[in-house]
């Protein structure tokens, strides 16, 4: 890129303003100035600046864009940074949605051609897009460099789409969309060039528009470093006219609910240094590290299955923290500043090399000035290289130098015009100075006391229209909502009815309770809405209250498109018995192609027995936790640490009246990884959820008699294969129709309880644990409580000590406790808490928090309960001693 005469090297940072509280953007900006960056970036997402549904495509009321315009402005004017944008629509992100507003499932037909609506070609969903763009470009095209003073600072790229190859449809259809975009932006001002990420489609494209736009490639190679340099050349050569960026370079990874935090994937500073480096070595003109600063989901705006903390192993942490992998990519900085102008022009330099070591990794680069850059890699695991190195290259005489790389390092030597000896070259990056800590920490508060109150349900009550969705209601976050339902029944309906059945919107659970007792559910899958009403209701009146849990918005798979909330709920048939399926053979497939999973299951070689009995389960889960003793049946855990296909196969008999009333709904209670069925030789579904359950009707499929059931599961690492119970149930209906009301908010946010406020008056106060340490991970490790309300808050206060002048600590929550919900800290939603963990611990902005003696800081939690209960175990709050630094004064 030349900008205003210059050729300029794209240093740029990914920081999303959305995750991180505004009043520390200034520390993060700082830090990435201080590193060397020249340029930010960020997604735009829709669904954070059009929150609310609009009345038409010509509607803008619902739109704010304050927190992106102080963004730009801070980032541009204060901090002198270049700036790219990506408003999508999809954006991916691990963010609700994908940044897709809740509200936009409303308008998704009901019949479309490819396998999603969002992300098509639909005339529909183009005519949202154009909704968006026609909001957000007008932002973007006052930001534009070209529309800023010479030697300002502004927006110098903006993104259409996002990672489209990851998108099932064709690739006209794909075009058409992009096209669509393309010209919304350019309708509405922007004149900076426009780029796509890992979209082949934009790469040599013959259209007059897509042809005007570039393609970027996005880097996960997590420590095949070499790859950078390799997937460059090969973008350069599919697009030789277009910049050679790289738009997402590997700054760590996300984490998940139930598995692995974002520090377990670890890449240190000799990942982020070889990356870059080896992305130079192919011509890359410019770097966007995603992550480097990644944050926090606040208020639980991750997507589904994401934990609170984005910190992705990031250079720039959480906490605003700074370590070895910050200086790593300060020092690469400080070669840009240097070189970067020269790189963007160099050419490639071929050349011949008698090094014999099939782990060192070189590429050499010409500057149009002559200085020449040799970047190396190491890219053993264990072994340091040391030895001299003799390129030859055509004519010129060899360039020799002696290099010395520890295990996966790299580096780079820089020769001025013509020089052959390397001993008279300069090597970057440098090192650099050690990050100053202070010698003394203030201790941890262990908090000793708790106050706690069950939710009292005295919220707002509205009634509930037939089919209304929350996002109909306003609700577009994922807040809990609350619904109930008074009713009178007659002793005959009292014996005709024996269930309560939910119809949602979405996959998401709902816990109820029947006339003041929590009401068991049908099934183990949570979110299998039925639940059991005998014994609970009575002749006369009756109450249901239940809480919905909107446990995300997924970004990129169903449910992407739906909305959420319950559409109807009601009255149906008493639950039927429930057949377990226990017997089963196994074997090992070929593949996990369905022609040999088929070829598998009606071969009869080499089936081995199991038991899927209580015995077995209870094995398997202890396996998966703790690696413990083999289960009773070795071969339930054929797919242990294997990345390979099973196929499990059981025979069910099947009467007419189990046909005709309804008993064909397949239940697995964990498929771990991927699950496909089949029966009598036909595809049913697929599953690919390892940690939901999955239930399938299977009448389509079956008849009176025998019949046979496959399920072949592939594994790709870890515990695999079918770890919990299988089930043959009942299909439930509504049969009687309630009506309802809702309460958009628990009574605990409408009454002010999270606002921070210490008044505890007719709360119940209990003693915590303070002797038993805090875990700061791990996945089942939560106490066990008992399950006695659908939801539970918690209050607790402490003080903090005034930091030392210079000294800057951040802290942080850790938490035992069961149950899942949020947790607020003088009143600012700081998250959401999933008692499966592997989360524990918590970011506390220290713009949120109170420091000095009788400055009190309040936190409340607001669990709803699961088996085990909603129990508050113990509360410690805790400096991040490791990431405290000695600052300058202002």
């Amino acid at each position: 890129m030349t900008i205003e005469g210059k050729d300029v090297f794209i240093y740029s940072a990914a920081f999303h303003y959305f995750r991180c509280p505004k009043a520390l953007w200034r520390d993060r900006f700082r830090k990435i100035k201080k590193a060397g960056f020249n340029t930010v970036e960020t997604y735009v997402p829709w669904n954070w600046h059009e929150m609310n549904m609009p009345k038409n495509v010509n509607d803008f009321s619902k739109c704010d864009f304050s927190d992106l315009k102080a963004w730009l402005k801070m980032a541009q004017e204060e901090f002198g940074f270049y700036t790219i944008v990506r408003p999508g629509p999809f954006i991916c992100a691990e963010w609700a949605g994908g940044a897709h507003p809740r509200w936009l499932g409303k308008f998704c037909p009901d019949k479309y051609e490819t396998s999603f609506w969002l992300r098509s070609d639909n005339p529909e969903y183009i005519k949202w897009s154009k909704h968006w763009y026609d909001a957000v470009c007008p932002i973007f095209a006052s930001e534009q460099i070209t529309n800023k003073p010479k030697g300002g600072k502004g927006i110098i790229l903006v993104q259409l789409e996002n990672e489209y190859i990851y998108f099932d449809m064709a690739s006209e259809g794909k075009i058409r969309y992009l096209k669509a975009l393309y010209q919304a932006a350019k309708s509405n001002g922007i004149n900076v060039p426009l780029f796509t990420c890992v979209t082949p489609e934009a790469r040599d494209c013959k259209d007059p528009q897509i042809s005007q736009v570039f393609d970027m490639d996005n880097q996960y190679i997590w420590w095949n470093m070499q790859e950078s340099k390799n997937r460059i050349e090969d973008l350069k050569r599919q697009q030789p006219d277009a910049p050679a960026f790289v738009c997402e370079l590997q700054g760590g990874w996300f984490s998940t609910v139930g598995r692995s935090l974002s520090e377990d994937n670890y890449l240190d500073g000799r990942h982020a240094r070889g990356m870059a480096l080896m992305a130079m070595a192919g011509g890359a003109t410019g770097l966007n590290y995603y992550m480097f600063f990644g944050g926090t989901h606040f208020a639980g705006w991750g997507a589904r299955t994401m934990t609170t903390s984005y910190d992705y192993g990031a250079a720039l942490k959480e906490n605003g923290g700074t370590g070895e992998k910050f200086l790593t990519t300060k020092a690469i900085g400080e070669f840009l500043a240097i070189h970067g102008s020269r790189l963007t022009r160099s050419v490639p330099v071929g050349f011949s090399t008698d090094n014999t070591s099939k782990d060192l990794i070189i590429g050499m680069r010409r500057a149009t000035d002559g200085t020449q850059y040799i970047f190396v890699l190491n890219k053993d695991k264990k072994a340091t290289f040391s030895d001299e190195i003799n390129l030859k290259l055509t004519n010129q005489q060899p360039i020799r130098f002696r290099c010395e790389l520890g295990a996966l390092d790299s580096k780079v030597l820089v020769l001025n015009t013509g020089e052959t000896n390397g001993s008279k070259g300069e090597w970057f990056p440098k090192e650099q100075n050690e990050i100053l800590r202070p010698k003394k920490i203030p201790a941890s508060v262990r908090i000793t006391t708790a106050y706690k109150q069950n939710e009292t349900f005295k919220a707002r009550w509205t009634p509930l229209g037939s089919a209304v969705s929350l996002p109909e209601l306003g609700v577009n976050d994922c807040r809990y909502s609350l619904y109930k339902s008074k009713f009178n029944l007659t002793v005959e309906e009292l014996k005709k009815y024996g269930s309560i059945v939910f119809d949602m919107f979405t996959g998401d659970p709902m816990y109820i309770q029947i006339n003041g007792k929590i009401a068991p559910r049908a099934s183990i899958n949570e979110f299998d809405n039925t639940f059991i009403s005998k014994g609970l209701l009575h002749a006369g009146t009756n109450e249901i209250v239940a809480v919905y849990e909107n446990q995300g918005h997924a970004h990129g798979y169903r449910p992407m498109e739906e909305l959420s909330g319950m559409r109807n709920g009601g009255l149906g048939p008493e639950v039927e018995s429930i057949t377990p399926v226990e017997q089963w053979k196994v074997k090992l497939a070929a593949s996990d192609n369905e022609k040999d999973i088929l070829k598998a299951s009606t071969n009869e070689d080499n089936w081995e027995k199991m038991m899927l009995d209580d015995e077995t389960v209870a094995g398997l889960a202890t396996l998966q936790i703790a690696g413990l003793a083999k289960p009773k049946w070795p071969a339930a855990w054929i797919l242990q640490g294997k990345n390979a296909t099973a196929v499990y196969r059981s025979q069910i008999n099947f009467t007419p009246e189990m046909i005709k009333n309804g008993k064909t709904m397949l239940e697995f209670g964990c498929i771990d990884d991927r699950g496909v069925l089949y029966v009598n030789g036909k595809l049913v579904a697929s599953h690919d959820e390892w940690d939901k359950p999955f239930i399938a009707n299977i009448v389509d499929f079956i008849k009176p008699g025998a019949n046979q059931i496959v399920m072949a599961v592939t594994n790709s690492n870890g515990s695999g294969g079918i770890l919990k119970p299988v089930r043959l149930l009942r299909q439930m209906k509504i049969e009687k129709p309630l009506k309802w009301e809702v309460a958009k908010d628990l009574s605990g946010v409408t009454n002010g309880w999270i606002t921070g406020c210490s008044n505890t008056k007719g709360w119940e106060k209990i003693a915590l644990d303070t002797v038993n340490s805090i875990p700061r991970k791990g996945n089942n490790i939560q106490p066990k409580g008992i399950y006695d309300a659908l939801f539970t808050w918690y209050k607790v206060e402490f003080e903090l000590p005034e930091s030392e002048n210079g000294v800057w600590i951040p802290w942080r929550l850790l938490i035992n406790a069961s149950g899942n919900g949020y947790m607020w800290l003088n009143g600012h939603n700081i998250g959401r808490h999933w008692e499966v963990g592997p989360q524990r611990e918590f970011y506390l902005p220290e713009c949120w928090l109170n420091f000095g003696k009788g400055k009190k800081n309040v936190l409340v939690f607001g669990l709803r309960q699961s088996a085990n209960g909603a129990k508050l175990k113990s509360v410690e709050i805790a400096p991040y001693a490791n990431d405290a630094e000695m600052r300058e004064t202002k």
